[in-house]
């Protein structure tokens, strides 16, 4: 009867260890997960900031680019830079495709 209480009772040391284990290395990768989880989430908010200065910029392109291509900015270029002129009406011709 001893024989049979002694295998027992090392079935549940082993048990017990092997538990032990098992929640040492669940413990480890909670951890590891945390971790990870974090420096996605800090990757995460740089993306963000990257992302709203580009946004920004491309306001920025698209309100200069507006500004640039007036027409009465493109017609005074052409005057002032390039000395383009309107034709009189009796120098335009039609071209029919």
């Amino acid at each position: 009867m001893t024989h049979v209480v002694a295998q027992l009772k090392h079935k549940q040391v082993v048990v017990f260890l092997i538990l032990m284990v098992m929640m040492v290395i669940s413990s480890v990768a909670i951890t590891y997960v945390a971790h990870m989880n974090r420096r996605a989430f800090n990757d995460l908010q740089r993306q963000l900031v990257v992302k709203n200065a580009a946004q920004v910029e491309w306001g920025q392109l698209l309100l200069q680019h507006s500004t640039l291509t007036t027409p009465k900015r493109v017609e005074r270029i052409a005057t002032e830079k390039l000395e383009m002129e309107t034709p009189n009406p009796d120098q335009i011709k039609m071209v029919v495709p």
